[in-house]
């Protein structure tokens, strides 16, 4: 099932990232949420605890709202990188962009590079320890699975 949300983004970055995804072959939603995905797993975000979430600078620049369509599991995703940063989304998009887009975009260049389902390996835990409740998110393939995989391709 496809989930919608709208967020708000500069135009001046607007216009970088359709020119990128235009250039990869991507849609806008798949080029943004990929971009995320990059930078929450190669990369280091800005985390904070115990503050509110904090929004762009309401009059820094002109905006224009966009409408992002994701998958059920790069919502969840989506909806934890605004959780642990403590950033909406269009502050998320305009970090990524200010402070990693050639880092992504040298990322997309590489052989390597056949993966498309960025998140589909997100999954979390829920556990105690020492009586308290705690959660685990994973934002790639479960450690026991990666192991499990290893254990198989060695024998």
């Amino acid at each position: 099932m496809n989930l919608e949300t709208t967020t708000c983004i500069s135009y001046e970055h607007l216009d970088i990232i359709k020119h990128y995804a235009k250039l990869k072959k991507l849609s806008l939603s798949t080029f943004i949420i990929n971009f995320i995905n990059y930078v929450a797993s190669y990369k280091t975000l800005q985390t904070k605890a115990y503050s509110r979430l904090s929004y762009r600078p309401k009059y820094s620049c002109r905006w224009k709202r966009i409408h992002i369509v994701l998958l059920e599991h790069e919502y969840e995703f989506i909806m934890d990188v605004r959780k642990v940063c403590k950033m909406s989304l269009a502050k998320v998009i305009a970090y990524c962009v200010d402070n990693y887009l050639y880092d992504f975009l040298n990322a997309l260049e590489k052989d390597d590079n056949t993966d498309n389902y960025r998140c589909g390996g997100y999954s979390f835990q829920v556990f105690l320890e020492e009586g308290i409740q705690c959660c685990k998110f994973y934002w790639g393939p479960h450690p026991e699975i990666l192991q499990l995989a290893k254990s198989n391709t060695v024998s």
